[in-house]
């Protein structure tokens, strides 16, 4: 005797069917759009751009080698859903600092947008850029290296994951703020 299957099972295999296909299409297009910004993870590079004006791509080396720019420690808390908020020390650049050595006017920005190879991004307001002390590409924790790409672990080590380069607005209260795997700055 052969069971019929019933409309919502029919319905959901429809559905998964539909979503494999649109997976399968679009994964090698989203693929080939984040393309540079993988090729600037490989090479430790942050591309900045402002006001449709690409100023370059830098490795840290090269921006601490920029006028005004020097290695600074901040502190910042670190919480996941999982732990509890703790303090850490860290060690990075100022973003205002930066586009102060390129010759950016503080007092255009509007909004600078953070992007990870992986294509997430995090929008600071101008007003957090213009700030002292508020917004940083670190790449040090607690005198440690960030650690390459993201390890669903990482909140259990003494150092953490999403690196070698990570914007982080020192005043969030719940590490919210932050862009992992940092590989472009786009400020407009």
């Amino acid at each position: 005797m052969k069971k019929k299957l019933s409309k919502q099972a029919i319905m959901a295999i429809a559905i998964v069917g539909a979503l494999v296909v649109a997976f399968a299409v679009f994964l090698p297009l989203y693929l080939k759009n984040n393309e540079e910004n993988r090729e600037l993870y490989k090479e430790q590079k942050i591309k900045i751009t402002a006001f449709g004006e690409e100023l370059g791509s830098f490795t840290i080396e090269e921006l601490l080698a920029l006028e005004g720019v020097a290695e600074e420690e901040f502190t910042a808390i670190y919480d996941t859903s999982v732990s509890d908020p703790v303090e850490k020390a860290y060690s990075g650049i100022e973003v205002k600092k930066i586009l102060l050595a390129l010759g950016v006017e503080l007092y255009d920005i509007e909004i600078a947008t953070f992007k990870g190879s992986d294509g997430l991004t995090k929008i600071y307001e101008g007003r957090d850029i213009r700030k002292d002390g508020e917004i940083f590409i670190a790449y040090k924790v607690n005198g440690q290296p960030f650690t390459e790409g993201i390890d669903r672990k990482g909140y259990t080590r003494d150092t953490e994951d999403g690196g070698p380069f990570v914007s982080i607005k020192a005043s969030d209260a719940y590490s919210q703020n932050r862009c992992k795997l940092l590989t472009e700055v786009n400020i407009e």
